[in-house]
Parts: C-alpha cells; sequence; structure tokens
C-alpha cells in the first residue's frame, strides 16, 4: 500500500523505478507508442503479480548481482579434470542445470548445480506471507550436499529431466517439480541392454527413440478390458508404443488419455486437467481409477469408452470421415513462428515450413522441443555432431537459415570438427565481422 509493504517490524518503503517500453501497435505502420510501468521491488524481490487484491513478490538468486556466471562457463570450458569442473560450478548461481562431465580417461560425472535457498520455515513450495519472516533465506544448500554423481557403478548417468533424488534427501526443494520418469527410464533401458556396447548409432537411436511407455500401458488395458469401439482394440492390438508421425494409433491413444484426464478433473475442481495427467493418470491406470472414478461411470471400462468415442467424434470433426488421415503427424508438427513473418511483403521469408514429427513430450525423443542434438566421443573430438533446430544464422537470406532443419528432424549430418586442422578441412564460408 501507498509504495510499502508490510513486514515483521512495521512496513517498509519499496523501491520503485519506472520503466518504459516501446511497442508498434500495427505491423502496418512504423509508428511505436511506449507505455511506462512502475516497478516495486521489496525485500523479497519484484512485485511480478497482482491478483485478488494480493500481491506478490518473488526473490530469484539469479538476480543476485554477486553471481558470476560468465566466469562459470569461462572456467568450465578450461577446466581439465574433475576437480577444475566442480570448482567452476561453485560460482554458477542462475537457474538450475544438469551438468554433465566425461574426459579423455573415462570419468564420467554429474552435477545438479546453482544458488539454491534454504528457508527458515518450509522449502518454498507455496507462496509466504509477506508481512512474516518465514519465508526468508537463511543460507543457500552447501555445494558439496548438491546431487551429483562421480564415476557411478552402472557405468551410465541418464538424465532427462526426471526426479534425481529419493525421499531421503534433506532438500526436497531440489527435484519436487520433476518431469516424470518415462523418458529417462526408456534411455536408462536402451543403454544397459548394450552391455557396455555404446556405440555412436545407438545414442542416436536412443536420442530419436519414440517408444512411448505410459501411452502403450493406455492401449495395454483398454485392449485387455474391450473398454472400446471394434476399431479401436484393433488399432491399439497392433500399435508398438511408438509416437511414429505415421502412426494412428498414436493419435487414438493420445486423444483418450487427454480425455480421461479433462473428465477426471471436471469433478475434482479447481484442480486442472494437466495434474491430472502428470501426477494421478497412470497411477490410476495402472491400479485402477477407484476414488477417482468420475460418479457419472459405473465402471473403468465405461469410462474408457467415453474416452474412445469422444476422441473419435473429435477427430472426425476436425480431420474428416477417413480414418487414414488420422495420423500423429496431423497433430505433433514442428512450430517456429518469427515476430517478423506476419509482416506484409517481407514475413514469408522467415517463414519456417511446418513438418510432421516423430516423438511426444513421453518418448527420449521429444520433437519439436529438442534444443540440440549432440554426440561426442570422449577423445575423438572431431568426430562430434551438433544438430540445432534451424541453422547458425538469423539472416533468412543466409543458406546457414534453416540448412540443419531437415538433418535435425531426422538426425542426419550435423558434423561439428573441434580441432583447428579439421574446422580449416570443414570449412566451406568464412563470415568476417567489421566496425
Amino acid at each position: 500500500e501507498k509504495g510499502e509493504s508490510k513486514t515483521a517490524t512495521g512496513w517498509k518503503a519499496a523501491e520503485v523505478r519506472k520503466e518504459s517500453i516501446a511497442f508498434r501497435p500495427s505491423a502496418f505502420s512504423p509508428v511505436t507508442e511506449t507505455v511506462s510501468l512502475d516497478v516495486h521491488t521489496t525485500r523479497n524481490g519484484p512485485v511480478i503479480l497482482e491478483e485478488a487484491d494480493k500481491k506478490y513478490a518473488l526473490k530469484w538468486t539469479a538476480l543476485d548481482p554477486r553471481n558470476i556466471d560468465f566466469e562459470t562457463f569461462y572456467e568450465l570450458n578450461r577446466a581439465k579434470d574433475w576437480n577444475g569442473f566442480k570448482s567452476a560450478l561453485t560460482k554458477y548461481g542462475g537457474a538450475a542445470q544438469n551438468f554433465v562431465y566425461a574426459d579423455v580417461k573415462g570419468n564420467i560425472g554429474w552435477y545438479a548445480a546453482s544458488k539454491i535457498p534454504i528457508r527458515r520455515v518450509g522449502d518454498g513450495e507455496l507462496p509466504y506471507d509477506g508481512s512474516t519472516n518465514d519465508g526468508d533465506w537463511t543460507g543457500m544448500i552447501p555445494f558439496a550436499r548438491l546431487p551429483h554423481l562421480y564415476n557411478p557403478p552402472s557405468g551410465l548417468i541418464v538424465t532427462a529431466n526426471q526426479r534425481i533424488v529419493g525421499t531421503s534427501y534433506k532438500y526436497r526443494q531440489m527435484s519436487r517439480d520433476a518431469a516424470l520418469p518415462w523418458r529417462a527410464r526408456r534411455i536408462q533401458d536402451s543403454l544397459e541392454a548394450a552391455k557396455g556396447k555404446i556405440t555412436r548409432q545407438l545414442v542416436n537411436d536412443v536420442q530419436y527413440d519414440t517408444l512411448n511407455m505410459p501411452y502403450l500401458h493406455v492401449a495395454k488395458k483398454i485392449v485387455e478390458s474391450r473398454a472400446a469401439s471394434a476399431e479401436t482394440i484393433a488399432l491399439l492390438q497392433a500399435w508398438d508404443g511408438r509416437m511414429t508421425h505415421r502412426s494412428s494409433a498414436a493419435l487414438v491413444v493420445n486423444g483418450i488419455r487427454n480425455c480421461l484426464g479433462s473428465t477426471i478433473a471436471a469433478e475434482n475442481q479447481p484442480v486442472p486437467a494437466s495434474v491430472i495427467r502428470e501426477r494421478i493418470l497412470d497411477g490410476a491406470i495402472r491400479n485402477g481409477f477407484g476414488n477417482w472414478l468420475p460418479k457419472s461411470f459405473a465402471t473403468d471400462s465405461d469410462l474408457y469408452r467415453h474416452c474412445d468415442t469422444r476422441t473419435r467424434d473429435e477427430l472426425t470433426r476436425k480431420l474428416g470421415n477417413d480414418s487414414s488421415k488420422w495420423v500423429w503427424g496431423n497433430s505433433w508438427k514442428s512450430t517456429f513462428p518469427h515476430p517478423l513473418d506476419a509482416a506484409p511483403l517481407v514475413g514469408a521469408q522467415f517463414k519456417v515450413p511446418q513438418v510432421p514429427l516423430d516423438g511426444s513430450g513421453q518418448t527420449p525423443n521429444v520433437g519439436a522441443f529438442v534444443s540440440m542434438r549432440h554426440i561426442t566421443i570422449s577423445g575423438d573430438w572431431d568426430s562430434t555432431t551438433l544438430l540445432i533446430p534451424l541453422g547458425q544464422s538469423g539472416n533468412p537470406g543466409s543458406p546457414h537459415y534453416i540448412d540443419q532443419f531437415y538433418g535435425w528432424t531426422k538426425g542426419h549430418g550435423g558434423q561439428f570438427p573441434f580441432t583447428a586442422p579439421a574446422v580449416e578441412k570443414a570449412t566451406k564460408s568464412v563470415t568476417t565481422f567489421t566496425r
């Protein structure tokens, strides 16, 4: 109130700064307008949200000017061993990251690094009342206590945003919002099956693996209980669980699973359907819906049949009566919008074609969400391959604007030499920057 925030010791003045943001209200005119905002910063960070007569402030370690992330990466690029790698990470204070390590001697390691606050009360799962000291930071998790591995007995380290610590780990805030384990589990299984014979082709195959473990479980449940139309049962019975862009079964199972989540969520307001799908649904499918079964359905099979009917109706409405056109690639496509692609006359050059993609959010290959494909063999650095979604140039007139796009979608090419002679041999053009 009145530029002040309430604290445990009374009202304190907030720091106020004015930010001016220029914008173009129309793509057809170069005229700009300016909007000015007053940004209030409290002892708990800047106010980022006002809702229902409440203001929410967010304090973030990445805003601490004492962080020296640039030095972290400078030192990482010059680290000669595991100790040098760890030393560089002690300075890192940005968003928590999984940092992986490998050297020419065969050592491997991993560190989940950042500055992670310890609070006076609780672990930051929910907002605190700013008028108390409960949410105050009393320190950071000691670097040595952050999750890490070095030369584990398995000889493998897998990180796919999954939960990285067990329930006995003291600082539970480190892995509360982790992704579900399906991608990590599939990667781990594939590498373990190789029995130590891990090749470049194997790693490439893992990166493009499309087996969807939870979706395959849904399909098996429906087939076993005969809880769908004859057409759906025949489709799912023949499905191998892979989310290829030409798969009809993948699209149908996705629709059924989404329907299960939204139908259960409708009777459990205000829990979002996304939370039901991510946190509840897989266990309910595996063990039976039990108390999660909506009251309007007598049995689990009734719910499955309802969602099958609803899915087939929606696909008919969206894609037509010809079920041969019901394929996953019609739903899962690459999308790379550009701020200027809608501009008249010049916009077309910025457009990137949409193409059907393999994979999904539950498979090792997550399709359009993959920021790069990178494979390195320690000690054979010149054999490194690296593919990014589009290309190295942001200039649509450059031949390198989207020259990596199709290789990125399929896993072909991406030569990325390391030593000076190899770079010189592979060089096709040189860009010179001048003042």
